[in-house]
């Protein structure tokens, strides 16, 4: 039996999509369409600085930051409890 598994299942009949797939899959399309119904432009003043850009863009600096942040100061984040 050639391109069969070990199971009986030919091997294209073996792939499946996994549901980290799917959920990435789902949260792709959902970030494209924030982006796309987000093009406006936005204005942001700091200090004596003004930059001007998408609205999109403004919220990924500010998850960036969040994430950099978190990765920064990690006792923020809930430890996992032990056992022991």
């Amino acid at each position: 039996m050639s391109g069969s598994g070990r199971d009986g299942r030919s091997a294209a009949g073996s792939r499946q999509i996994s549901v980290r797939t799917v959920i990435a899959a789902v949260i792709v399309v959902l970030a494209l369409i924030f982006v796309f119904q987000n093009t406006g432009s936005g204005r942001v003043s700091f200090l004596f600085w003004e930059f001007n850009a998408p609205a999109w863009i403004w919220l990924v600096i500010v998850f960036a930051a969040g994430v950099a942040v978190g990765s920064v100061f990690p006792w923020f984040r809930r430890r996992k409890r032990s056992d022991h």
